[in-house]
């Protein structure tokens, strides 16, 4: 088309994806600090560069030899694949199989690249025996990955009570399928340049669709909670957009499940009804309660009720109206530094009011320092010391490592292994027993 090697149908999905990114480059703008808006953009921009090189080369008439067009296009291929397989993890919240995390799988794919196409295609010119060669991997890869996403997503969406993340469960797992579908058909078909790039874009508009669906649903999120907000304050009229949508830079979930929160859903209901399993729904509650600057549930349906102006002002609009000096924020550092020294972290039932007494200053000193200089709420705070704790006394003491999930919670300070088992998986993202398991393996 055009004098080049780009088919008709290459060209189309050309043209789509260069509206979508000049779209993402605005929309991204408007809040650059979004990992998910930056992850959509990087995505279609990949995937845009894919269809060009792919689809342009190898042609004779490109002034640079034909062995490193085709390395290149290859490059591209493999990182929009890799990248793809890496997006539908983040947007779908999968924890994939320790082999397959994005990190081997892309470690693992640049070394057979490097080994089974590059140093085969240089040595040999022959891109179809180099290409067989290489694409057993990622054959074995994809099929693999499909299977743990399949597993993951079909136990969410039999979960999901809302027909929005069912709909939104199904397209992750038609994404997921075009990447598996991309190394077969290359291996059956070899360069069919229509096929391939039909099949693998097919998944990127699935994604695209899906995405940006999902984003206006979360508009929505947004306004009814403004809604909710200015309906439970009628005698307030000054409230700005602007401080609602950022809502202390909390993230779409995050707002969504401070929506339900003010509905008065419990964190069982909340994950039933957004596919999140409770860990991660208590996981995101505690985000929320450490960028709100409040301690526990009660304190947030307050902070979304209360109909007092000055009360409601001064978190959601001011939030620095209350500074602490800089000495008495250096004075509670020291103090807090003395009671991680002598781990003092590790008394059961610990709690904000009886540390705050324990330093001599108030509670909402001590709260505001901890968020402020440690980034945690303060039970989040205790429990990633005492996990760290764990975690020290573990690796210096295998007799520990024979201990019950139980004994060990209540060595860390911990009321019940539950309690223990949850804020482990929080800090190390693997549950208790895996971590010493992998203890014991390491040691054998």
């Amino acid at each position: 088309m055009f004098g080049t090697e780009i088919h008709i149908a290459t060209f189309i999905y050309l043209s789509f994806q260069l509206f979508i990114l000049s779209f993402q480059i605005i929309y991204f703008l408007f809040k650059p600090d979004s990992k998910s808006r930056l992850r959509f953009f990087i995505l279609t921009l990949l995937f845009f560069l894919y269809n060009i090189i792919s689809g342009l080369v190898p042609d004779k008439n490109i002034p640079i030899e034909i062995l490193y067009q085709n390395i290149v296009a290859w490059t591209i291929g493999i990182s929009t694949a890799t990248y793809f397989l890496h997006f539908i993890y983040k947007e779908h919240n999968i924890k994939p199989v320790n082999f397959l995390n994005i990190r081997n799988i892309t470690y693992s794919t640049i070394i057979a690249f490097i080994i089974l196409f590059l140093l085969p295609y240089v040595t040999t010119k022959n891109l179809s025996l180099s290409r067989n060669i290489f694409l057993v991997l990622p054959v074995f890869i994809s099929i693999a990955c499909l299977v743990n996403i399949a597993f993951f997503l079909a136990k969410d969406y039999l979960a999901a009570k809302n027909v929005h993340y069912k709909f939104r469960i199904l397209c992750g797992g038609l994404g997921m399928m075009s990447i598996v579908a991309l190394p077969l058909i290359i291996l059956i078909l070899g360069d069919n340049q229509a096929v391939e790039h039909s099949v693998f874009s097919a998944g990127y508009f699935i994604i695209s669709f899906e995405y940006l669906r999902h984003q206006i649903y979360n508009t929505r999120i947004e306004q009814d909670l403004l809604e909710k907000l200015q309906k439970e304050n009628p005698h307030k009229n000054n409230y700005k957009h602007d401080y609602i949508v950022s809502l202390y830079g909390l993230s779409s979930i995050e707002k969504e499940i401070m929506l339900f929160i003010i509905k008065d859903y419990n964190y069982f209901e909340i994950s039933k009804e957004i596919y999140l399993s409770e860990d991660v729904i208590l996981k995101h509650v505690s985000n929320i309660f450490r960028k709100t600057k409040i301690r526990n549930r009660a304190e947030l349906m307050l902070l979304m009720s209360e109909k007092k102006e000055d009360e409601i002002i001064i978190p959601l609009v001011n939030s620095n109206h209350h500074e602490i000096s800089k000495e008495i924020t250096e004075e509670i550092l020291e103090s807090l530094k003395k009671f991680e020294q002598k781990k003092e972290f590790l008394k059961k039932g610990l709690s904000l009011k009886e540390l705050a007494q324990k330093i001599n200053t108030n509670t909402k000193y001590l709260s505001k320092t901890i968020n402020d200089h440690k980034n945690l709420n303060f039970n989040t705070y205790i429990n990633h010391l005492r996990i760290n704790y764990s975690l020290e006394i573990l690796q210096a003491n295998p007799k520990l490592r024979k201990y019950n999930i139980k004994h060990l919670a209540e060595e860390v300070g911990f009321n019940n292994p539950e309690a223990f088992s949850r804020a482990f998986r929080n800090v190390t993202e693997k549950k208790p027993s895996v971590y010493i398991k992998e203890l014991l393996d390491e040691n054998e």
